[in-house]
């Protein structure tokens, strides 16, 4: 059963944050194909994560 909770907590985060941060609308978020939905959030995941290296190289790069 903790798992479940685990499992369903993450998910209502993952379309909190979906739709609170990234502007996504319910229907679309409703209408993803469960796999989909993970596809879609590591590939977010992934270009934010490049983002915000990009972004710390550029800071660093002007403070040398």
């Amino acid at each position: 059963m903790a798992m479940l909770h685990n499992n369903l907590m993450n998910y209502y985060e993952t379309v909190f944050a979906l739709k609170q941060y990234h502007g996504w609308a319910m229907n679309e978020i409703e209408n993803c194909i469960p796999w989909e939905l993970e596809v879609y959030t590591t590939l977010l995941q992934n270009y934010l994560e490049t983002k915000k290296l990009q972004e710390n190289q550029r800071i660093a790069s002007m403070n040398s």
